[in-house]
């Protein structure tokens, strides 16, 4: 250690040192929070942007499946309504027709019935509309004749294809056997269109006839490269994909722009492990091949199909920047670490001569002069640190005086009040109502005499620190111990307002810590105590009793004694008032008086024993 204080370094050099270190220190700290916070924002712009971009293709994918749906439930409907007839395939004719022309995004409108009959309209990728028939010929409907015209913008109607045996039955397709399973809306799997090309699914809704059985079953089509143009519209990151994915986190649906065909593909188990998120904003991370993603995923809304709108971007597309400009600020606080080093050292020069002034004052302050005058000589920090120590020297001038005058008091609240206000406490004595609780213990001298000086120091010392407490924690002034006798005032030094009805909680509360005491003796192996208090309130001379040496602030007066007189009546515990007490108390109860001779007393006095507090609440028992 003696080692050490001998290298200590010069002052200067250890300002310097400390200047650079607290600005590079400062300067990293900075970096780094605002490194940090940077992250945090782009992380949190990120979570925003990704959840937008999914909600949005979950919501627009949503629209399309509900249109799907609405559409196809419009069939029965209808039917069931009477408005459309199954049989008269004119009218269903012009029913599919209608349907498609209503919903752009619908790529095959169709219904097929049990008999094979087929009729259609499709909406080519070039945006051509077409008509397509079909149904049994021959003498035992072995073949299916297939007539398909095209519709011209005019509203003509041009052959386009025919064919004897086109070989299409709906009854058995599995978009049919689907539908008449489950008697109710269904959705196929995607699979490839026959005749646009391209992914697709269908969904069914089955007509029954009176009998219950399936008449036939109306379907709309659409094609998922819709989708897909929707999706090249939606950007979140250079890098990012958005994509539709099945329930294992089969891709359905991906984007097609350019931005898209560097990025490498995501398997689907690492997709499919991708939570959906429901109830909150935060995307979560995975790896793959090294590359740390940020997902998202949200659930479509409508279909029942468990499909999910994704979107998968790398973290760097979000980090790259703030990283860079990490570095930056590295290379600026390397730059502002050696301007501190410079500062430092004409700073330590220019500070080290008046802080050697300033030791030497401290060395006089040490020795004990007080007296020593403080004057400070500029308005710097160095200014401000002479000014400081001029404020020291006073407060330490202060302290004596406290140390000295408050050595003569014993009372906490006394000595906390002067602390603030020396003036509060006039010397000399005054008259004043004060309330006087006064508490002894019963039997305690047999109690000593047979436990003996250090085990009756321990119990009463044990004692004493409970109803301390309890006191202080009411504002009582314990004005003195008397051996094992207490007497506290309320309303001197310094009065409030129900100063009695506090003495009087005060006395219930003490009571209820001395029966946790005893329990705490009983399980230590000690004996139990019993404690009587009595209540008096009344005028008498309080001030500052005593020589010029020795000073004790006190009361005195008869009340004194009668409380004295009536703490000497209760039993062990017991809490005897005054009738003057119970008159200015409020919220207690009392039991039967009784009137008594006090000694010194010629009359008769009248106590009351105290027999619970109520309306203000009652009374908790203290541990001690």
């Amino acid at each position: 250690m003696l080692l050490l204080l001998r290298r200590r370094p010069r002052f200067s050099v250890a300002l310097v040192a400390l200047v650079v270190a607290l600005t590079a220190f400062t300067g990293a700290a900075i970096g780094l929070l605002a490194w940090r916070e940077q992250r945090v924002q782009s992380r949190s712009l990120a979570d925003a942007a990704m959840t937008q971009a999914a909600r949005l293709v979950a919501t627009h994918t949503a629209r399309f499946l509900q249109s799907a749906e609405s559409s196809v439930r419009l069939g029965p409907t209808l039917v069931a309504e009477r408005r459309l007839d199954p049989n008269d395939f004119h009218a269903v004719e012009a029913f599919v027709l209608g349907v498609l022309r209503a919903h752009p995004e619908l790529t095959w409108v169709s219904y097929g019935d049990r008999d094979d009959r087929f009729v259609g309209a499709r909406r080519a990728a070039d945006g051509d509309v077409y008509i397509n028939k079909s149904y049994p010929v021959g003498e035992r409907l072995e073949r299916i004749r297939l007539e398909e015209d095209q519709l011209l913008a005019n509203g003509l109607r041009v052959p386009f294809r025919r064919a004897e045996d086109h070989g299409y039955r709906p009854s058995r397709r599995p978009f049919f056997r689907m539908a008449a399973a489950r008697r109710d809306l269904t959705w196929t799997e995607p699979y490839e269109f026959y005749s646009s090309g391209g992914p697709g699914l269908t969904c069914a809704m089955p007509l029954l006839d009176a009998a219950g059985a399936v008449q036939g079953v109306f379907t709309v089509d659409f094609s998922l490269a819709r989708l897909a143009e929707f999706l090249d519209e939606v950007e979140v990151s250079p890098r990012g994909r958005v994509l539709i994915a099945a329930r294992d986190g089969r891709p359905l649906v991906e984007q097609r722009r350019r931005g898209t065909q560097g990025a490498p593909a995501i398997p689907a188990a690492a997709l499919a492990e991708v939570p959906l998120e429901r109830d909150t904003r935060s995307s979560v991370e995975f790896q793959h091949n090294g590359e740390r993603y940020l997902a998202r995923a949200v659930p479509l809304p409508a279909g029942g199909l468990g499909w999910r709108a994704e979107v998968v971007v790398p973290a760097r597309d979000y980090t790259e920047r703030v990283d860079a400009q990490g570095r930056r600020a590295l290379v600026l606080g390397a730059l502002a670490v050696l301007v501190a080093l410079g500062c430092g050292i004409a700073t330590a020069r220019w500070m080290a001569r008046p802080l050697q002034d300033l030791a030497h004052l401290a060395l006089r302050i040490r020795q004990g002069n007080l007296d020593a005058v403080v004057r400070p000589r500029s308005h710097d920090e160095i200014g401000v640190l002479t000014r400081s120590m001029g404020e020291m020297v006073r407060a330490l001038r202060d302290r004596e005086f406290v140390r000295q005058t408050l050595g003569r008091y014993v009372s906490p609240e006394l000595a906390e009040r002067v602390l603030r206000d020396p003036d509060a406490v006039r010397l000399g004595g005054e008259l004043r109502e004060v309330t006087i609780l006064m508490s002894d213990l019963r039997g305690f001298s047999e109690l000593s005499e047979r436990l003996g000086p250090e085990a009756m120091i321990d119990i009463l010392n044990r004692y004493l620190a409970t109803m301390t407490q309890v006191i202080q924690a009411h504002g009582g002034m314990i004005n003195e111990f008397i051996g094992d006798a207490i007497l506290v005032l309320f309303g001197a030094p310094f009065q409030h307002p129900g100063d009695c009805e506090r003495a009087v909680r005060c006395a219930w509360d003490m009571q209820c810590a001395m029966a946790a005491l005893n329990v705490e003796n009983r399980r230590l192996g000690l004996p139990e105590l019993a404690m009587g208090i009595g209540i008096h309130v009344g005028p008498v001379v309080a001030g500052n009793i005593g020589s010029r040496d020795r000073v004790k602030y006190g009361v005195v007066g008869s009340p004194v004694n009668l409380a004295a007189r009536i703490q000497a009546l209760a039993f062990g515990g017991e809490v005897l008032l005054s009738a003057s007490v119970v008159e200015r108390s409020g919220h207690v109860r009392v039991g039967a008086p009784r009137r008594v001779r006090a000694k010194g007393f010629a009359s008769l006095v009248t106590v009351h024993p105290l027999e619970g507090l109520d309306g203000g609440g009652h009374a908790t028992p203290i541990a001690s």
